[in-house]
């Protein structure tokens, strides 16, 4: 799931891992850890959380793979300046189409230099994760969560878990692509940044303490959600780092349901729930 910049220079010269840059373009060409490929995975959007648009979704993202030659005997090592919100999402983007020990470099590009790792320009074509319209790709659904599913949640013993700022989580501040302020009703919250520390995942024992006081449980299904799908992921693994294994993402998040006026809101502190 995590790899140390110390174990990433022993084995990178060993062939099989490769470092995957999901920095931007102008900033993996000037200088990225020597072979790396990039690849975006911020900027993506889907278009509606539905059964067609999740399976959008997973073809892109199987295409972009593909194209990249990443599977079987080549593993992505996805990274950004620090552990943030873009190098795990390009890690669930992986897993969620069914590929196998794609792993996240902890603490990033920074934590790379600082370990004495060197830096070379990115060279060759970028690549970008977008939805695709071909048929017949297999996903792993049980990492992804339907506009639906969100809605009926509590009829299936799921809690959601909004981890977005505490301003994004009361609607006192919106971002201008949404429709309306607010969360998603009976939403538990923590903000996704405390799971980190210093630019890397806490250790587990912390992140489960953020978890519990959450108001979360292990044995529950965890709908995670943000903006727009990316912060949301980084929750995702910093719970599965703390031992919850039953964890899922929104990924239309608050952009997709701020924008369908027929589903409710909540706006102002957190109720209990």
């Amino acid at each position: 799931m995590i790899i140390t910049a110390a174990e990433l220079i022993r084995t990178l010269p060993e062939g099989r891992l490769v470092p995957v840059d999901v920095r931007p373009e102008a900033v993996w060409r000037e200088a990225t850890i020597p072979g790396a490929i990039s690849l975006n995975v911020y900027d993506y959007f889907i278009p509606e959380s539905d059964e067609a648009g999740i399976a959008g979704m997973a073809a892109g993202a199987r295409e972009s793979f593909d194209r990249l030659g990443l599977g079987g005997d080549r593993i992505p090592v996805f990274f950004e300046e620090q552990t943030g919100m873009i190098s795990p999402r390009g890690l669930w983007f992986y897993e969620f189409v069914g590929l196998k020990g794609g792993l996240v470099l902890d603490g990033g590009i920074q934590a790379w230099k600082a370990a004495g790792g060197g830096t070379a320009s990115g060279i060759g074509l970028p690549e970008v994760i977008a939805q695709s319209n071909t048929g017949g790709f297999r996903f792993d659904r049980s990492l992804v969560a339907s506009t639906q599913e969100v809605l009926n949640h509590a009829d299936h013993d799921a809690d959601v878990f909004d981890v977005r700022r505490k301003a994004e989580f009361e609607g006192t501040f919106l971002h201008p692509c949404c429709a309306r302020p607010g969360r998603i009703p009976h939403s538990h919250f923590a903000f996704y940044e405390d799971m980190l520390k210093d630019g890397k995942y806490r250790p587990a024992a912390e992140i489960r303490e953020i978890a519990e006081k959450a108001g979360l449980s292990p044995d529950r299904e965890i709908i995670t959600y943000c903006h727009r799908g990316a912060r949301a992921a980084t929750a995702l693994y910093g719970l599965k780092l703390a031992g919850y294994d039953k964890v899922k993402i929104y990924v239309g998040s608050w952009h997709e349901w701020a924008g369908n006026a027929a589903l409710p809101l909540e706006i102002g502190p957190a109720e209990e729930v």
